[in-house]
């Protein structure tokens, strides 16, 4: 139906008002079709309701008690969907290949569907449509770079809070990508040895096991010392007791590289010659001084780098962005 032909609004048997019934898809064995019910409530005023349902012929209608598969959205679900569509309809027209296959709704399909919407969870919502096959590989990177997005936005918001290091510990669990991609896998083990336990064992793109340590960027670390040293910044106690931790299980890992035991429970990586990364404090309103200081701490360590919260988020933001370019 053109935009400018009439649009009829028709009564069914039941009383019941309903739009014109538009044609989703039409194959040679059936038939999906689509229309708006205005379906009556004895407790509340009529709501419109969105009904998609697929026919073995063209001549079943929406009335129809026996179609192969039905789909009906009301109320949160259809305000919730035509939100989803507005954020994302323009977004996936500009170039990124099909939204929605049709005929992947089969019945059951179509009432988890109708389950993932009422939870109103976008993770669930989007991981829902990956799994089926519904959204084209082009669609599953936009959900990707929105899912990170939004990660991202998350960990900005931590920054002001007093997290525990228990919950950035989980944080970088479940998004591992923000360590860069010179890592692949958190690997599940964190044990070392029986004294010693990372907060994270990552598997390298070469097959190789490191370190990433983590402490709170809130609370009373403090990165640089209150007094310098011949007017050069130094690290703080809070610092040097971090490094000096981090230092320790680098011998510690080293020190395992022939341990059957541990090499089974870290699966195919290799232990080489660990490094480390360790993430600690802030940084956001250093200067050049600190930035100088910086940079010749760093130069100080052949096997750990030092980068602070506020480096991970700029370097993750810098990278997202790069990949929203493309």
């Amino acid at each position: 139906m053109s935009n400018n032909s009439l649009k009829v609004i028709r009564e069914s048997k039941n009383g019941i008002g309903y739009s014109d019934t538009v044609t989703l898809r039409e194959t040679k064995n059936a038939i999906t079709k689509a229309t708006l019910w205005k379906i009556p409530h004895k407790n509340h005023e009529p709501e419109p309701s969105l009904k998609i349902a697929r026919y073995k012929n063209r001549w079943e209608d929406l009335e129809s008690d026996s179609p192969k598969s039905a789909l009906t959205l009301k109320g949160d679900e259809l305000n919730n969907l035509m939100q989803f569509l507005n954020d994302y309809y323009e977004l996936l027209k500009i170039g990124v290949g099909k939204y929605i296959k049709a005929d992947s709704l089969d019945n059951n399909l179509a009432l988890q569907l109708q389950g993932v919407f009422n939870n109103k969870n976008a993770n669930e919502i989007g991981s829902f449509l990956v799994k089926n096959s519904i959204l084209s590989s082009d669609v599953t990177n936009i959900v990707e770079f929105c899912r990170r997005e939004e990660a991202l936005n998350d960990f900005k918001q931590a920054l002001t809070e007093d997290r525990s290091e228990a919950y950035w510990q989980k944080w970088f669990e479940d998004n591992d990508w923000i360590l860069g991609n010179e890592f692949t896998r958190i690997i599940d083990e964190r044990d070392i040895d029986t004294k010693n336990i990372a907060d994270h064992l990552v598997e390298t793109f070469d097959g190789f096991v490191d370190i990433v340590e983590l402490k709170r960027p809130n609370g009373q670390l403090k990165f640089w010392n209150t007094k310098q040293d011949h007017n050069n910044l130094i690290p703080s106690q809070d610092l040097i007791k971090a490094i000096t931790q981090t230092q320790n299980y680098i011998q510690s890992l080293e020190e395992e590289m022939n341990s059957a035991k541990m090499l089974k429970r870290i699966g195919n990586a290799s232990i080489v010659k660990p490094r480390a990364t360790l993430i600690f404090g802030r940084s956001l309103d250093w200067g050049d001084e600190e930035r100088k200081a910086f940079r010749i701490l760093n130069d100080g360590y052949k096997d750990l780098t030092i980068l602070t919260y506020d480096q991970v988020l700029a370097r993750a933001r810098k990278t997202l962005n790069l990949a929203k370019d493309r």
